[in-house]
């Protein structure tokens, strides 16, 4: 029998899940409009009454925010913008983004809304199976970035042992977590195959230790069947997605019983699926840009958040009793990140789920999209590494993206440590079709 955390949201009708978000909706969108200075601003310019929110299908009423909207905010109102319907004084938490796709946003919790970041963590953490005899690794140097601190908020409000790891190195990381007998690690899935690689340089196998979980954030992984494998092969453990962006929240978790779903928590966000060109809604099942809009969060609130990110539902029902829709393969790409090869269109993570499949330990990989003659390009980099035929896994990761997507994407192979890399986000994808880049030059 699967466990939940607030079992009478996450088991609810479609009837009374719809009134409950109804409800916040209403909340949020009374406080924005009241206090909020960004939101305020953006009804009045688009002459949204909010009270005329009757129901949940009124929501298209209300204009879609972007983030670079929020980018301009925060330079014409520093330092944290005006998206903030409390007092300076009433915030308690600064974030920030990564800053991958433009410069960082800084993000403030208050008390009350770092609580429900808490509960939505918590959420998470028990439907992959977190218990309060747990002992927790957190494999992260916990710097300005959100999704550890959520998830270590939401451990402790499991119960569960935790152990803080910032400031040590991989191999110091790696001994603590088999001499304390850890039975879940944290991290992001770049970095578990890190700590994969440097236990193999030591002798140490994971798959001896007591690790039987690995909850990932930062960056797609465990919905990636060549990526569950591998973790699976070298770790011995199950690991588990938790979906979030700092705009909005912890959005969407994997539960035991989806290997390659996650659940959208609906409790706490409304998410809708919008063809990414005209805006419309589009009929479930079929592929489009996801919008949030955040239900506990009216301190700081997302509302019609466009991510850029493109989802398809999961029609099936799932077996662990909740009724919250599910995302069939989590985030499947981003719009702006879809290359154009010779009239054929191919999404970075597509590409990278065929490479992986070839890759050992330690061995890292890079896509790069480039621009040759104004036509898109795409060239894939993998590490030559030691002990293995690189030249062969090279051959047959060009055979196998020729025969996936019809078309031929050049492979090359560059030295062993030639590919960086991080424990936070990895740059498995660099795009530099903006810039005068060539295959012979340095990626």
């Amino acid at each position: 029998m699967s466990a939940y955390f607030d079992p009478d949201i996450e088991t609810a009708s479609n009837e009374r899940l719809r009134e409950h978000q109804l409800r916040s909706l209403k909340n949020v969108l009374e406080v924005a409009s009241r206090r909020n200075p960004f939101y305020q601003r953006k009804f009045q310019e688009h002459g949204i009454e909010t009270k005329t929110i009757k129901s949940l299908d009124d929501i298209n009423k209300l204009p879609f925010s972007y983030k670079n909207e929020f980018e301009r905010d925060h330079q014409v109102n520093p330092p944290f913008g005006s998206n903030l319907s409390e007092p300076i004084e009433n915030f308690i938490r600064y974030h920030q983004t990564t800053g991958t796709t433009g410069t960082p946003l800084k993000w403030l919790e208050t008390r009350e809304s770092w609580i429900w970041r808490r509960r939505v963590a918590a959420t998470a953490l028990v439907a992959a199976g977190m218990q309060p005899a747990d002992i927790s690794f957190f494999a992260f140097s916990f710097g300005p970035h959100v999704a550890f601190w959520g998830l270590l908020e939401g451990a402790q409000e499991i119960g569960s042992l935790i152990i803080a790891s910032g400031g040590w190195n991989t191999l110091q990381r790696v001994r603590c977590i088999m001499e304390n007998r850890v039975t879940i690690v944290l991290c992001t899935p770049t970095y578990a195959l890190r700590m994969a690689e440097v236990a193999k340089e030591h002798g140490i196998d994971l798959t001896q230790s007591s690790v039987r979980k690995l909850i990932h954030a930062g960056e797609p992984g465990a919905l990636v069947p060549s990526f569950r494998k591998r973790i699976k092969d070298t770790i011995g453990a199950v690991p588990y997605d938790y979906s979030g962006l700092t705009e909005v929240g912890a959005y969407a978790f994997q539960c035991q019983h989806q290997d390659t779903a996650t659940h959208v928590h609906e409790g706490e966000y409304i998410i809708e699926i919008i063809d990414p060109e005209t805006g419309e809604s589009l009929p479930e099942g079929e592929i489009g840009e996801m919008v949030l809009t955040n239900l506990g969060r009216p301190c700081s609130p997302s509302i019609r958040f466009r991510t850029g990110d493109l989802v398809r539902f999961k029609k099936e029902p799932c077996p662990c009793g909740r009724t919250f829709r599910m995302l069939d393969g989590g985030v499947l790409g981003r719009k702006d990140d879809m290359i154009l090869i010779r009239g054929m269109n191919v999404f970075p993570s597509k590409i990278g789920e065929i490479v992986q499949r070839h890759l050992v330990i330690g061995q890292e990989y890079q896509i790069v999209a480039y621009t040759k003659d104004g036509m898109g390009e795409c060239l894939v980099q993998i590490e030559d590494a030691e002990k293995i035929n690189s030249e062969t896994a090279r051959v047959n990761i060009e055979e196998d993206l020729r025969q996936s997507f019809e078309i031929r994407i050049d492979v090359r192979l560059v030295p062993q440590g030639h590919i960086p890399r991080f424990e936070y986000k990895s740059k498995r994808f660099v795009d530099k079709r903006k810039q005068d880049w060539q295959p012979h030059s340095q990626a």
